[in-house]
């Protein structure tokens, strides 16, 4: 007799793009401009030899400094020679647009015979030219050199971030996720992108690694709250069956999102389709409704609410299948089915008739009556051809009808072949076992 087949429901994502246009690209590509050093400093300390010493220098929209902290040195003996040159040095803040704005400047000083100011520093050199390259819209370009700078000098923070947006420019936004991952402080000219790649790979791993989106969306938001963070924050809750949170995060992006007349549709049922996912979790029946009337209103022509309350309770079935509750596995299945999506409503059928068949006393003509809902959907599903075979055989064997059991074997053999065909090694084992049985 064929194991229990366990029909899994897919809740499917909607990818975060349905939310609209990513703006940090524009935004950072042809408006911002780093922070530069105008002239620098001296020193009266003398220095312990050859060295090398980074300095991150925190420059404010006015030209004022602060020399935060010693990045990383290759003789301690130069540090206070490196202090003091970059607390004598003159900067220039960095801009977006028109408007200074608070930034970070990693200073880089080389001790010799003399002192020079390193091709490190963002205002030249390797940084400067990634900088560069990213500007020019060269991403793949910018990518490399900045993997190959981070080779050279591992945890260079303004190295990872410019490697995390040419990253989420050329949309790969796993590498541009781990890439700000890796950063303790992002700088304001790259909260946004961060943002923007911490919540779509959060949806993207939402199903496949709930914990891992979660911390994503949580980056996310708290760079930048904005309705793509909610919104992924909310998909990141579901997976974690946080579902009580999902919904208040969702609701809350809805707000804002449906007040805004440019917001596009798909954006609405994105939203709306998690929602109802949420509310149905939660037992909360005129939520439910209301989503799913309002998908329809949005989605006239699809039918993404079915899709999504037959998901429920087809999974809802399969729990219960497997709990052995045969009562309330049907029930479920029977609302899986007439929701309205004939895909899911033909897995729903299939699978109860597998349910009636598991049962001690099975009642075959009921098997036989699912079987044939689910192939007057599609008559070439081999699974629901295995359940019609067994509901034939067994209304035959109940019955002594010779000719019902001829037929079974019939249906049998048409299910194998299918089965052979789409490569469904389990299903010909089983099928193949059944045939046995009834010696053919």
């Amino acid at each position: 007799m064929k194991r229990l087949r366990l029909v899994a429901a897919t809740l499917a994502f909607v990818g975060l793009t349905a939310l609209g246009n990513l703006p940090a690209r524009a935004q950072y590509a042809s408006e911002f401009f780093p922070a530069k050093l105008v002239k620098q400093g001296t020193t009266t300390t003398p220095w312990a030899g050859p060295g090398l010493v980074v300095l991150q220098v925190e420059v404010f929209p006015d030209g004022s400094f602060h020399v935060v902290k010693v990045i990383r040195t290759t003789n301690k003996g130069d540090v206070a020679a490196a202090l003091e040159i970059a607390k004598t040095s003159t900067y220039k803040p960095a801009h977006r647009g028109n408007k200074p704005i608070q930034a970070y400047y990693d200073y880089t000083l080389k001790f010799g015979k003399s002192v020079v100011r390193s091709g490190e520093q963002i205002g030249g050199g390797a940084l400067g030219h990634i900088d560069a390259l990213i500007h020019a819209g060269k991403y793949a370009d910018a990518k490399q050199a900045a993997s190959t700078y981070l080779l050279a000098h591992p945890g260079n923070a303004l190295a990872l971030q410019y490697l995390g947006i040419a990253a989420y420019f050329s949309s790969d936004y796993a590498s541009a996720a781990q890439a700000f991952d890796k950063v303790a402080t992002i700088g304001a000219p790259f909260k946004e992108a961060a943002a923007q790649s911490f919540a779509a790979v959060s949806v993207q791993q939402a199903a496949a690694d709930p914990a891992q989106s979660l911390l994503y969306a949580q980056k996310a938001y708290a760079l930048d709250s904005s309705p793509n963070s909610l919104y992924a924050l909310g998909v990141a809750q579901f997976g974690m069956n946080q579902y009580a949170q999902s919904i208040a995060s969702l609701e809350k992006a809805r707000g804002i999102l449906f007040a805004q007349k440019s917001t596009p549709t798909a954006t609405k049922v994105a939203i709306d389709s998690h929602l109802l996912q949420a509310y149905l979790q939660t037992g909360d029946s005129a939520n439910s409704n209301a989503m799913l009337a309002e998908l329809k209103t949005l989605d006239p022509t699809g039918n993404p609410g079915a899709q999504f309350v037959a998901a429920f309770y087809l999974q809802k079935g399969v729990a219960a299948a497997k709990a052995l509750k045969p009562v309330e596995a049907l029930a479920a299945l029977d609302k899986a089915a007439a929701a309205g999506d004939p895909k899911m409503a033909e897995a729903a059928y299939t699978q109860a008739a597998f349910v009636v068949i598991q049962t001690k006393s099975p009642d075959y003509d009921k098997v036989r009556s699912y079987a044939k809902k689910a192939l007057a959907i599609d008559p070439n599903d081999p699974e629901a051809l295995f359940a019609r075979g067994v509901g034939e055989a067994g209304v035959g064997v109940v019955y002594h009808r010779a000719d019902l059991t001829d037929r079974a074997k019939a249906t049998l053999k048409k299910a194998l072949a299918l089965a052979k065909a789409g490569n469904n090694a389990s299903l010909v084992l089983q099928i193949q076992n059944f045939l046995k049985h009834l010696g053919s």
